[in-house]
């Protein structure tokens, strides 16, 4: 079964300054999913897709890690817009898997491969 993902960016305000409590929201919510996917935990990955979804951004609940890691990859896109030039948040890059992601650690914490590449990554900005 295919998931997709649409981005309802019309409540985040996507500039610097500030965050919205909707922004503050989308950035935990992501977070939570961050999380769940470096421990290869899909059920929380899908926790915390649902509940972004109850609060009106379109993410699909995942059958498998990689669709559950796809619909993370189109979040990141709008997670790294939000988190522009936010204290706290880093922008982090795997050049394995050429991918980026948000998270609020320099510590690096890959959730794109899992447990097997967490350490694989470095702050992009």
């Amino acid at each position: 079964m295919a998931c997709f993902l649409v981005l309802d960016v019309t409540a985040l305000s996507l500039r610097a300054g500030e965050l919205s409590e909707s922004d503050k929201y989308f950035l935990r919510g992501y977070e939570k999913m961050r999380s769940a996917l470096v421990a290869d935990d899909l059920a929380k990955a899908n926790e915390a897709a649902q509940e972004l979804t109850e609060s009106g951004f379109q993410v699909a609940r995942s059958e498998t890690l990689g669709l559950a890691r796809d619909e993370f990859t189109k979040l990141s896109k709008l997670a790294i817009k939000v988190a522009a030039g936010q204290a706290g948040y880093y922008v982090m890059h795997c050049p394995v898997l050429d991918k980026d992601w948000v998270q609020t650690s320099k510590e690096v914490s890959n959730p794109y491969g899992g447990t097997e590449m967490i350490t694989c990554g470095e702050i992009k900005r």
